[in-house]
């Protein structure tokens, strides 16, 4: 017997563009954009009815309307990288993501785009991550896509880039159609390499898996992007897990936002005496599940109630047409004043540590090779011996394995570990392993 499954409405090209445009208009936030589209029924009608908003409004910030010349040049732009924007409306656009209140009014996927709809955890953590933190993030994150979920992080050195690297090492050695891929979101376009040390992988990233963004190709990350990566990254997961984060960092931003979604949040416990360790202990104190394997996840997971956005193969749009409100007037404003609050302050939602402050220093990338100098001479030998001393922790970690993660010579990781001892701030453990001294 074969059932007649209802196939959802497909939006009309001419309403896909003007919800672009009107997404790109000047002062339209997320929030707003929904809220335009249940009080006039279609972007188009809420286009028309801008000027009049905005001379009611009194907002002092004008609301520029995005031509429709520019809004087809991006997509164009876009479609030349082949990558596909999935709309506010679309069959493709993932449930999850489409229930949080600050959904995306579209973005863009280079990759497979049939993963968004696939469960998900996401992994977040320290730029500047130990070598123990990075290892446990990537052997994670490769249980995880084992296990069948998709690994969603944000590309960003350190933790990210391990959880990145766990989930293609599941992939690469998959024997079957279950196994989970990876998903970088990011906050510049998906054609920008950021940081750039991350090339090749964000290259293997959309060759199994996918990178999306809200932003058009093309434009480099500033710091206020940050934030609204984090809210994607939070919204396509079913649990968020933090690995070694500051008290104040982007990553604890990201679990706020997991929790106000109704997500699950996981951290990875450290010592007291590492500051990367503060994030997640203070999230653990306030509730969080302490995660020390897979398998604190998978209990969590396996026993939650049922989330109706995480089972549905598509999200129900409302995308009948409906009659527009007489001479475009008929509106809730004070609702529209209230969303345009909120999407100005979800743009000034900012994190000093998104700005990358070891953009500068290339070699603190936490867990993945770096290209560092063999012969280190004068000031160099700080930077470097800071460098190492950043992928140690409390716990215990083999010689040989900082040798590989740092790429430099044995004789220099020597040196430099002799310093560290002499100045009290490492010991040395049995098995040639090394750790931080706890102060």
């Amino acid at each position: 017997m074969i059932l007649n499954t209802p196939q959802p409405t497909r939006l009309p090209q001419s309403e896909r563009l003007a919800r672009v445009r009107l997404a790109r208009s000047g002062q339209i936030g997320p929030v707003t954009f929904r809220r335009l589209l249940e009080q006039f029924g279609s972007a188009r009608t809420a286009l028309d009815a801008l000027p009049d908003i905005a001379r009611q409004s009194g907002v002092k910030r004008p609301i520029v309307i995005a031509s429709r010349q520019d809004t087809i040049a991006e997509i164009e732009a876009a479609l030349a990288l082949s990558a596909k924007p999935v709309i506010w409306g679309d069959p493709e656009y993932p449930p999850a993501l489409a229930a949080i209140e600050d959904a995306p009014p579209y973005f863009y996927v280079l990759g497979d785009a049939g993963l968004l709809t696939r469960p998900s955890i996401g992994i977040v953590g320290a730029r500047n991550a130990s070598l123990g933190g990075c290892q446990f993030a990537r052997r994670l994150a490769r249980e995880l896509a084992q296990a069948g979920y998709n690994v969603v992080s944000g590309l960003a050195r350190g933790i990210d880039g391990a959880a990145h690297q766990g989930a293609l090492d599941a992939v690469a050695h998959g024997t079957g159609t279950n196994t989970g891929a990876t998903i970088a979101v990011v906050a510049g376009g998906v054609d920008v390499i950021y940081p750039r040390e991350h090339a090749d992988l964000q290259e293997r990233i959309t060759q199994t898996g996918c990178v999306i963004s809200e932003m058009p190709p093309g434009l480099k990350p500033q710091a206020r992007h940050f934030p609204r990566r984090n809210r994607i990254i939070s919204g396509l997961s079913q649990g968020i897990v933090v690995i070694e984060a500051g008290r104040n960092s982007g990553s604890l931003i990201t679990a706020r936002m997991a929790a106000e979604q109704g997500r699950d949040v996981f951290a990875v416990p450290g010592a007291p005496t590492d500051p990367r360790a503060a994030g997640p202990n203070s999230l653990i104190r306030d509730g969080a599940v302490l995660c020390d394997s897979i398998d604190a996840i998978l209990n969590v997971i396996g026993q939650a109630p049922a989330i109706s956005q995480f089972d549905a193969p598509i999200h129900t749009f409302n995308n009948e047409t409906r009659p527009a409100p007489a001479n475009n007037t008929d509106y809730n404003l004070d609702a529209i004043l209230e969303s345009l609050m909120r999407d100005q302050a979800l743009e000034n939602t900012t994190n000093p540590e998104d700005t990358d402050k070891i953009a500068a220093n290339p070699a603190q990338t936490g867990g993945s090779a770096q290209n560092l100098s063999s012969a280190p001479t004068g000031g160099e030998t700080n930077d470097l011996t800071q460098t190492l001393f950043d992928l140690l922790s409390a716990a215990p970690i083999a010689i040989d394995s900082l040798i590989r993660a740092s790429n430099l010579p044995a004789s220099t990781i020597s040196t430099l570990l002799i310093e560290l001892e002499l100045s009290g701030r490492v010991e040395r453990h049995p098995g040639n392993r090394v750790s931080r001294i706890a102060n």
